[in-house]
């Protein structure tokens, strides 16, 4: 059973952040529509064309979209002439995806999935007209196998067999499968070193054994004290 993909609210910003250019693709990729926004391989150009910074960071969140756009964008990507750096930040699935691939460096954050599957469309006409729907769709899947085969070196019989199961990773196995360059697992500021637990003197440890030997004794001595004896009173205890 296919898992069900939840949609992600749109959001496309654009802006330089320090020395890096900082851009964010939330959402479906394609042009959009009077129902949906999208941001497309179009809005991608426009955004990047003229960037001087010498590393452009894109904090990815997607379900997918156009197959076309995805690849689009992913060529303009590779294309460039800035150090990409594509985070996923909760889900890179199927047109998304194929965007993160273009990076020079792809980032998972904790907890975030990458989903491959086949290309997919829909059709209506004679039989003539659902075959060369049915080429196109093969030729497009055999465009994605290759692009993640340059990416991952993993072989096209593998690759095609894991986007017809439709397959989810977590960023732990897209690592090792070799779709992205690393994990980023945020730090908690509050978590005390491991030192802070063992950090004692020499004097404190000798005071620490004294105390507890002391209680051990004063318990050893009050447990071999004769108990006294409860009176009956119509309670059973």
């Amino acid at each position: 059973m296919k898992k069900k993909i939840q949609q992600v609210a749109h959001k496309f910003t654009n802006s330089l952040d320090g020395d890096e250019h900082a851009m964010t693709i939330s959402g479906a990729i394609g042009q959009g529509g009077w129902f949906y926004d999208a941001t497309s391989a179009n809005d991608v150009r426009r955004a990047l064309d003229g960037v001087t910074a010498a590393t452009i960071r894109i904090k990815l969140n997607s379900g997918g979209g156009d197959a076309f756009d995805g690849i689009e964008i992913y060529n303009y990507l590779k294309d460039h002439s800035a150090h990409v750096i594509v985070e996923v930040t909760a889900l890179a699935a199927s047109a998304a995806s194929i965007i993160a691939m273009g990076a020079d460096e792809i980032i998972m954050r904790t907890g975030s999935n990458l989903m491959i599957h086949e290309a997919a469309t829909f059709a209506y006409g004679t039989k003539s007209d659902i075959q060369k729907t049915m080429n196109a769709l093969e030729t497009i899947d055999e465009s994605i196998v290759s692009i993640y085969k340059q990416r991952t070196g993993l072989s096209s019989e593998e690759i095609r067999n894991m986007i017809e199961a439709e397959t989810w990773l977590t960023a732990e196995e897209a690592l090792e499968k070799g779709f992205v360059d690393s994990i980023e697992t945020a730090e908690d500021p509050d978590e005390p070193e491991r030192d802070d637990f063992i950090n004692f003197s020499n004097e404190q440890m000798n005071s620490i054994v004294a105390k507890v030997t002391a209680n051990l004794q004063k318990n050893i001595k009050q447990t071999n004290e004769p108990k006294p004896v409860a009176k009956k009173r119509g309670f059973i205890f």
